[in-house]
């Protein structure tokens, strides 16, 4: 009995330090991140080389220095990268994304998405339907947009589709 008391207490908190499980943060000093969640939670990554974020809808990501952050999130996210390299994100429909002293950020949004770039070296947003993007102290701005030109909104924000109304 007192063998299998141990083995349950010993397996609880193995996973209770599990890096990426839940909402839980990567262990510090490792040098890659990897971390996992379903819809709404949230999950940080910070001091490591890279990471690696994978959540669903409604969830809520952060990336801050580090070396190279990737996210993937869905509809509804909150994605944020700071003081690092380089940040390459894809969201889903409404997301939110925001990037802030780097050399490249790489956001690919969904429908709806907005994103702001506060200096960046290389903001590089791919839009997939209507989006807003915001680039301030930033020395390359480029918005791409699937369904045809970006537009300069009159607040100063660029735009694809109907963006300037977001």
């Amino acid at each position: 009995m007192r063998s299998a008391v141990l083995f349950v207490a010993a397996a609880v908190v193995g996973l209770s330090l599990a890096p990426g499980c839940g909402d839980d943060d990567c262990v510090s000093g490792e040098a890659r991140c990897e971390q996992t969640c379903g819809d709404d939670c949230d999950l940080e990554c910070r001091d490591h080389e890279d990471c690696d974020v994978t959540c669903g809808d409604d969830c809520v990501s952060a990336c801050e220095s580090v070396t190279n952050c990737e996210v993937d999130c869905g509809e509804g996210c909150d994605a944020t990268c700071r003081s690092l390299s380089s940040c390459n994100v894809t969201c889903g429909a409404g997301c939110n994304f925001v990037c802030e002293s780097a050399n490249n950020c790489a956001p690919t949004l969904g429908d709806g998405a907005t994103a702001i770039c506060n200096s960046v070296a290389n903001c590089n947003v791919s839009c997939t339907g209507t989006c807003a993007v915001r680039c301030t102290s930033t020395g390359n701005c480029n918005v791409n947009c699937a369904m045809g030109a970006a537009a300069s909104c009159e607040d100063g924000r660029i735009a694809c589709g109907d963006g300037c109304q977001l």
